[in-house]
């Protein structure tokens, strides 16, 4: 009875996601995403002009919104796609 109770007080911390988890995609070439750390609260994503006709799109966790063009900045889980 004890083994069931302690199994199920250690599942129960690991759904619940203790801490502060933001999620934020990373770039367009990697489809994961990246847990941010606590300071950083905000997703962006802005484009970069590499090539003539080829655009990046960086993804990442911030602290601030960064400058960029066409960039969008958000504050929930997987937001910046």
């Amino acid at each position: 009875m004890k083994t069931l109770l302690l199994t199920m007080v250690v599942v129960t911390i690991v759904c619940l996601d203790l801490g502060y988890t933001l999620k934020c995609h990373k770039s367009h070439l990697d489809k994961g995403y990246v847990v941010c750390k606590e300071h950083e609260t905000i997703c962006f994503e802005y484009r970069a002009c590499i090539f003539r006709n080829e655009v990046l799109y960086i993804r990442g966790c911030s602290a601030s919104c960064p400058g960029g063009y066409k960039h969008v900045c958000c504050s929930t889980d997987l937001c910046n796609k």
